[in-house]
């Protein structure tokens, strides 16, 4: 377990440093590459400098993929089939969400409210 636990370790902190280094000093980012940085788990997050929802995506998934293996192991299959689907709920979530961040990525939020104007006509 030790052994595997080193190994994990070091391939986060490989995927991460890869995807600090694709985001840096970027006006716009790639929708492509975020949706298939979320092989990692949360690396689409990390991609479009969400790291606060990478972090929550990464060990959800991390979480219940640990938990699967352990039922798995045990022979309890309904639990481990059970977290599994939960599991693809969470990647399909981080995909989604990577996507539209990519998309989004510097959307200026604030609107000048005298540009905003709401106009509505009725046709008889």
């Amino acid at each position: 377990m030790n052994y595997l636990h080193k190994r994990f370790t070091k391939y986060i902190i490989v995927i991460l440093i890869f995807t600090f280094s694709l985001a840096s000093g970027v006006e716009k980012k790639n929708a492509s590459l975020a949706m298939l940085l979320c092989v990692v788990p949360g690396g689409g997050q990390f991609y479009t400098e969400r790291y606060i929802p990478g972090l929550i995506i990464s060990s959800t998934e991390l979480i219940l993929c640990y938990y699967a293996y352990k039922y798995h192991k045990e022979e309890d299959y309904e639990k481990r089939n059970s977290l599994l689907w939960w599991g693809f709920f969470v990647f399909g979530y981080s995909l989604a969400d990577a996507y539209v961040g990519a998309k989004m990525y510097g959307f200026d939020i604030e609107a000048d409210i005298d540009k905003v104007s709401i106009k509505y006509t009725w046709k008889w």
